[in-house]
C-alpha cells in the first residue's frame, strides 16, 4: 500500500502541552513505524514547507530511538520539479496537438508529480 500526504507541512504545526511539544505528523509518524512489518510506503509531498520541520537534524529529533541511533532518518528526496512526462507541444499545429489530443486524459494524465506513469 502507498500512502500519500499531498502538502504535508500543514501537519507539521508544533502543538505544546506542559511535558512535550507534538505535532500531527510526529503522530503520523509513530503510526507508520508500527507498520513496520506490513507492506505499506509512505510519501510526504510538500511544496511549501520547510525540510528541517520533516527531518530536523538528529539533536533536534523529537524521537529518543532516533538520538539513541536506535533509529535511522531517511534522507528526503527534494526539487523534484513538476510536469517531467508532459508530452512538448510544439507551435506548429499537428495531427497530435488538435484542441480535442490536449484536452483528453491521454494528454492529461501526463501532467503534474511524477508518482505514476505507464507509457503504452
Amino acid at each position: 500500500m502507498l500512502l500519500e500526504f499531498d502538502e504535508a507541512y500543514t501537519m507539521t504545526k508544533l502543538q505544546h502541552t506542559e511535558t512535550f511539544n507534538w505535532s500531527n505528523f510526529h503522530v503520523v509518524q509513530r503510526v507508520l513505524r508500527t507498520m513496520k512489518e506490513s507492506l505499506v510506503f509512505s510519501v510526504f509531498l510538500s511544496t511549501t514547507g520547510k525540510i528541517s520541520e520533516f527531518v530536523p537534524s538528529k539533536q533536534k529529533d523529537p524521537s529518543n530511538r532516533i538520538n539513541a541511533g536506535e533509529l535511522k532518518l531517511i534522507q528526503p528526496y527534494t526539487d523534484l520539479g513538476f510536469d517531467q512526462f508532459a508530452k512538448r507541444i510544439s507551435k506548429i499545429s499537428s495531427e497530435n496537438q488538435t484542441l480535442k489530443y490536449i484536452t483528453s486524459d491521454e494528454h492529461i494524465a501526463h501532467y503534474g508529480r511524477p508518482m505514476y506513469v505507464y507509457l503504452s
